[in-house]
């Protein structure tokens, strides 16, 4: 370690207390949690689940612990706050509902704390999507493609909703709440003669303290239309599966009243469908083929679960859902009346979709009392962390030496084994099962060194056999190939299918770290093989580093692969998250008393004596000294400030003893 790059941690933590610790509701000073970053980024101020993980992992290490047990309570007690059911939710954030533009004429853009809301209302257009600060907004649900369905004189009528927009309009108002609306004008032909049906309006709220979408359907029938029946309100979902930032959906699932089964739709060849589901209380529209972590869910709950009649769906492309409309029924003959269909939606960006019920009794419970501060209903990526996190704050509390806290350690073990049997059912069990997309690997590599953890807290042999099963799936995410001087090498994928099967560093890092922790427990020869060839891997590369309008020729460290088209590549290391879990595994293997694994580091030691001083030499350039005897780690040379998770991250590289035995 270079002797200008501290290794006690006690500096990275003052910067974790003093600046990213903060008020998880504005205008509270309780409870706190550690923050994306120290200021808000372009207004949002966000607290994510994983990253307030990472920072738990590292506040535990006992010479950390002593020092900030306050800390330790409040990211520990966050987490366990987004703890519900199979789900631990993905962030919170601080209300934001602001207008982005407006054309004064029906087309408005709006920030909400955790989604983008763009309307066209002369279109009967309305669109949202998730928001992240790395690029992968994108549009996940755009609110159009409705009609009404209806007999007169013993005629059915079907009349299209938003070829007849008469009127519009925008209202925000001072509490935090956004309306949109557009009003159409219906007509009819009744025997020859041109009758009026009455004004269909389609209504959507939302509101900067929640994540719920409010859209109503409501129609006020013309008493000069006569006696109508069985009308049939729509809310329909348009232009599911356009493929832009990878949204598409492959599936429906709903839950029905009664003993039956929940009703479940999978999308084939394209066609044209009316699915009966009476009485449906909950239903959503799901991404089949990403990673549960990443996979995106629009999910509704019906005012009236009892007017639900159908679903109306269709197709363009094989697998893909393009449009679907839920059909609320009116059967009653009615004049001059006003029929209402409402729906509350949410949408996500990873979940267990297929747990129906659990679904619908998440949103039920948080529609019911839905907080002060908006929760996005994402499952968070991949557990990992959190397993992670949990697996630590038992491993502190249970040594000689450390705090004392058996209420904690036996919470944070009660937790740690029903996320990690959530996580082998639903992760682990989806991928035995066939779905090569369940998984990613550097969570995967995180639950494998939380249960080394556990075994060194508890001395139980469930946990080493639950270790042997995930190391199993992780060496799955190997791929073997030859270094440039065609030798053996090995990459670590982050998935194993479409876009993510790519080894990214921190992928590739995480799975070696896990091996290096794996190897004393287990003693599996394969393990060695596989590091051996995976520390291979890594190579010098200069990179164009490109932030916002800086750009820059950084030298750095990659890993070294070739693609599926046989071409030679680099996945770079120049953002600090990866650097440093890169420099984790590093000086796991060099402190390593394992006699394997020390032949391996004393194999390997000149080259990756080389590439850990170009990564220390990038992270010391990073480093910015803050008040309180503090210091920040910037997510990279050119980033102008650090964030919860480079920050514990670096510190677990940078200091003595992070534990990883």
């Amino acid at each position: 370690m270079p002797p200008d790059i501290p290794t006690d941690p006690g500096p990275y933590a003052a910067f974790i207390a003093r600046y990213l610790m903060q008020p998880v509701a504005p205008g509270s000073s309780e409870p706190r949690a550690a923050a994306e970053t120290e200021a808000a980024v372009g207004g949002d101020r966000w607290f994510w689940a994983d990253d307030n993980a990472k920072v738990l992992e590292f506040l535990t290490l006992p010479a950390v612990w002593r020092r900030h047990p306050r800390e330790v309570a409040d990211a520990f007690r966050f987490l366990a706050s987004l703890c519900h059911g199979p789900f631990i939710l993905r962030r919170r954030g601080h209300p934001r509902l602001e207008e982005v533009s407006n054309d004064g004429g029906g087309r408005a853009r709006f920030a909400h704390t955790f989604m983008s809301i763009e309307c066209d209302l002369p279109k009967g257009v309305v669109q949202v999507g998730m928001r992240f600060h790395d690029g992968r907004n994108a549009r996940n649900l755009t609110l159009t493609g409705n009609h009404v369905q209806f007999v007169q004189g013993g005629v059915r009528h079907t009349l299209d909703a938003e070829d007849a927009i008469a009127a519009w309009d925008i209202r925000r108002g001072d509490d935090g709440r956004l309306r949109l609306w557009h009003a159409s004008e219906l007509f009819f032909d009744g025997g020859g003669t041109r009758l009026r049906l009455g004004r269909l309006t389609y209504a959507y709220g939302f509101d900067a303290r929640s994540m719920a979408i409010d859209a109503e359907a409501a129609l006020d029938l013309d008493p000069a239309a006569g006696d109508v029946s069985e009308v049939v309100l729509t809310i329909g979902q348009d232009d599911l599966s356009h493929g832009a930032g990878g949204v598409g959906y492959g599936a429906l699932h709903a839950e029905v009243p009664g003993p039956a089964p929940p009703l479940r739709v999978l999308a084939g060849e394209p066609a044209k469908r009316r699915h009966p589901a009476p009485g449906a209380a909950y239903w959503c529209l799901a991404q089949r083929d990403g990673m549960r972590g990443f996979a995106l869910g629009i999910h509704s709950l019906p005012r009236e679960p009892a007017r639900v009649s159908a679903f109306r769906v269709a197709g363009r492309v094989p697998d893909r859902l393009h449009w679907v409309a839920s059909e609320h029924l009116f059967p009653a003959p009615a004049r001059g009346a006003r029929l209402v269909a409402a729906e509350r939606k949410w949408i996500t960006s990873g979940g267990f979709y297929d747990r129906v019920s659990d679904c619908a009794g998440l949103l039920r419970g948080h529609d019911a009392a839905p907080g002060a501060v908006p929760l996005d209903l994402s499952v968070s990526y991949d557990y990992g962390a959190e397993l992670g996190a949990f697996a630590r704050c038992v491993r502190g509390l249970s040594g000689d030496g450390g705090p004392s806290d058996p209420r904690l350690r036996d919470e944070a073990r009660a937790l740690y084994d029903r996320y990690l049997g959530v996580y082998a059912e639903n992760l682990l069990g989806a991928h035995r099962g066939g779905d090569a997309g369940a998984v990613f690997s550097r969570p995967l590599a995180f639950v494998a060194q939380s249960l080394v953890d556990m075994l060194a807290a508890t001395g139980e042999a469930r946990y080493r056999e639950m270790l042997r099963g995930a190391m199993e799936v992780l060496l799955a995410f190997q791929r073997t190939q030859t270094d440039v001087a065609g030798g053996p090498s090995a990459v670590f994928l982050m998935g194993q299918s479409g876009g993510s099967a790519v080894p990214f560093m921190d992928c590739h890092s995480a799975a070696l770290l896990a091996l290096v922790r794996a190897m004393p427990v287990l003693e599996d020869e394969r393990f060695a093989a596989a590091l051996d060839h995976g520390l291979g891997a890594y190579c010098l590369a200069t990179l164009r580093f490109e932030l916002g309008r800086l750009r820059s020729k950084q030298d750095t460290v990659g890993v070294d692969f070739v693609d599926s088209a046989g071409k030679r590549r680099v996945m770079g290391g120049e953002w600090n998250f990866c650097a440093a879990l890169t420099l984790r595994a590093f000086k796991a293997l060099r402190r390593s008393r394992h006699p394997a694994i020390q032949a391996i580091e004393e194999k390997h030691r000149d080259r990756l004596g080389l590439l850990a001083a170009v990564m220390h030499d990038q992270i010391r350039r990073s480093m910015r000294p803050r008040e309180g005897g503090a210091l920040e780690v910037r997510t990279s040379v050119l980033s102008g400030e650090g964030n919860s998770e480079t920050q514990p991250w670096a510190a677990l590289a940078l200091a003595e003893d992070a534990l990883d035995d």
